[in-house]
Formats: C-alpha cells, structure tokens, sequence
C-alpha cells in the first residue's frame, strides 16, 4: 500500500510538472469559462505593444469593471504622452500637461442605444480592447473583414506560447487571431488583417503583444482625471481655438 501511494504521488508530480491543461471542445465553451475567470480578476494593468504595418505604438491600460484608461507611449513606456480614459459617465482624451479633457461627442450620439451597444462603441476607442475582449476584437463593423464571423472560430494550438505566457490560440474567420492566457482570461495577443481599398492586394495588419499584466486591484482615483484639469465638449475647444 505505501509503494501504491509512492507511485500515485509521483504521478501527480509529472501531471503538474508536464503542465496538463484541460481540453476545450469549442470556442464557446473556452469562452465562457474565460469570462468566469475575467469577473474572478479585481482590475487589470496591462502593457501592450502595438504594430501597425512595421509602426509600433506602446500602451498601458487600466481596467476596472467598465471604467478604463489607456496612456500611449512613443518611446516604449519610458514616458506616456496622451490619454483616452472612460470613467463610467464620459470618454475623454487629453495630452500630458493639458488643462482640459476633450469629451468625446459619440457618447451622447448614442446615449440612447442599448447597453452592449453603447459598450461595444466606446470600447472601440480603446486600443487595447482586443486583448480583453478577444471574441469580438474591436467590434468594429468596418474594421472585421468581409465574411468574418466570430462564431466560426476554431482552436488552431491549444498549447501555445506567445510573449512568454502559455495561451491557446484561436482562428477567427478571414481576418483575426488571438491567443488566450487560461490564468488571465484575456489573450497575450491579437492580429486583425484587413485589405486596404486604397492600395489593392495589400493588408492593413494590427497586431497587438501583451508584455507586462497585474491582476491587483487599482484605487478607484486611478479613473479620475488629473488634479486641475477640468472637461469641455469640442464645440468649446473649437470656440477656444478661433479665439
């Protein structure tokens, strides 16, 4: 019997060590046991690196519930230079140093659609919402490519290893891929691949790489703007510019 229970506990340790996942039969399945984990997580801190066609950007996301904000970086986060947040009530951008937060004016245009709608809009606004949002990539219409349907995605590895982090990639028909961290419920990268009109035969590539994540909790202060600076709507900007 103690052999027994010898054997029975080194095998546990391989299954461990080998990093055994479970198996997912469909992507809804996988899907719904990631939203389990993203409401289990108090707030998300991510940083991203963004390519476009060979340009990178860098970004660092705070979210929280509904509430985000995303600081943009030209110099790979040493320093960020401008900021779209939403605090739950408005969509705002500023620079760095800036008195003012410019309201985004879509918010009010569609103040009366209904909740995944309004979700779905704002959250296209942010540049790194394809990483927590992995379904629907930007939600965008005019940015998924003709004939994509979420609904046809398919497991391609179910053991990959992107940016560092184990993850299970995903097929989107057509136009997106993106691989999903089991731990953080969010992918560790995203490619949407669209054809651009105005230069036929070539792609507009949009790739986006995870490269730092803390799931910690964030100070509600985090959603707030900067002390001293106040909001104004663009039609206040514009008058503000002409004089």
């Amino acid at each position: 019997m103690k052999k027994n229970g010898i054997i029975v506990f080194l095998l546990a340790g391989v299954v461990m060590l080998s990093g055994c996942t479970k198996t997912y039969k469909t992507v809804d399945e996988y899907e719904s046991a990631m939203k389990s984990v993203f409401a289990k997580i108090p707030a998300y801190t991510i940083e991203v690196k963004q390519n476009v066609n060979d340009r990178d950007l860098y970004y660092r996301t705070y979210l929280k519930g509904d509430k985000w904000k995303t600081e943009a970086s030209i110099d790979g986060g040493n320093s960020y230079t401008a900021t779209i947040l939403y605090d739950g009530a408005d969509l705002v951008a500023y620079p760095q140093g800036s008195p003012y937060a410019v309201k985004n004016p879509m918010i009010e245009m569609i103040k009366n659609k209904d909740k995944e709608t309004v979700k779905a809009v704002i959250d296209t606004q942010n540049h790194t919402s394809p990483l927590f949002y992995w379904r629907e990539g930007w939600a965008a219409a005019s940015l998924q490519a003709p004939g994509d349907n979420n609904s046809n995605a398919e497991f391609e590895n179910q053991k990959a290893n992107i940016n560092g982090f184990d993850c299970r990639m995903i097929k989107f028909e057509n136009s997106r891929e993106a691989c999903v961290s089991d731990k953080y419920g969010i992918a560790v990268y995203h490619k949407l691949s669209v054809p651009m009109p105005q230069k036929p035969g070539e792609n507009l590539n949009v790739i986006l790489n995870l490269v730092k994540i803390d799931t910690a909790d964030v100070p509600e202060s985090t959603f707030e703007l900067p002390s001293g600076m106040k909001k104004i709507d663009i039609n206040t900007l514009s008058q503000m510019l002409k004089n």
